[in-house]
This record gives C-alpha cells, structure tokens and sequence, in this order.
C-alpha cells in the first residue's frame, strides 16, 4: 500500500499518501487524513493485515479501530448542536478495558482480533462491530 499511518505525541493521528512526496516539492504534501480527537500520545499504529483501509490504534487510555473508507457525512445538520465530543466518522470501536496502553497488535490468522499489552495486562479480544 502507499500509505502510512502516523502517530504523535500529542495525540494527532495522520494518513500520508506516499506518491505525493516528491524530492521536487517545494511546500510538504498535504495528509490524507488527520484527526486529532485522542487526547493522550499515541502509543501503536498497525494497518489491518488483509483490509487496507482498517487501522488500529493505541494511546494510554484506550485502543481504537478506524475504517478509512467511512466517509464523513457534508449533509447540513437539522440544528447547530454542540458536541460533546468530537468523534470522526471512522472511529469504529473503541476499547478501553486496560490501564496505560502500550502496543497492539492485529491476529495474523484471525482477522478481526486484535491483541493489546498495557500496564495492567493483555487483552484478547473481537470488536463486536467487525
């Protein structure tokens, strides 16, 4: 794949298409993607061994799973509602059963298991939206 996946200490994560590099280039390509809605750094990022737009993703407080191919809804809202928080459109689950999130790690055999280590433990387990 020509993209690669991004995660910085304060909490951004960014998709970069490859082939918009080029040693020509005088102003830095533009990111495919960007959000910013972690809070803490980010930890892991591992694309998904068999689905090119699925990426995992850890910081301290949870592990995350994003599906680059959800597209944000442009439609107007009915009201102008303040959010909570702001949550992406390609955030698909969330897992936050550990303390201090270290790595993660999609199954090689398994494709929708994802296997975490953090502080207090590991974790096994099958996102129910997968």
């Amino acid at each position: 794949s020509n993209l690669l996946a991004t995660g910085g200490d304060d909490g951004t994560l960014t998709v970069w298409d490859l082939r918009q590099f080029s040693a020509k280039q005088e102003t830095p390509a533009p990111p495919l993607a960007r959000f910013s809605c972690h809070k803490t750094p980010i930890t892991s990022v591992e694309w998904h061994p068999t689905d090119e737009s699925m990426l995992a993703v850890s910081d301290s407080v949870g592990a995350y799973i994003y599906d680059l191919s959800v597209e944000e809804d442009t439609a107007p809202s009915q009201t102008d509602k303040v959010l909570v928080a702001d949550i992406p459109p390609q955030l698909l689950f969330c897992h936050a059963g550990s303390k201090d999130f270290k790595e993660l790690h999609w199954h090689p055999q398994i494709s929708s298991c994802i296997m975490t280590t953090a502080f207090s433990g590991f974790s096994i387990f099958i996102p129910s939206n997968l």
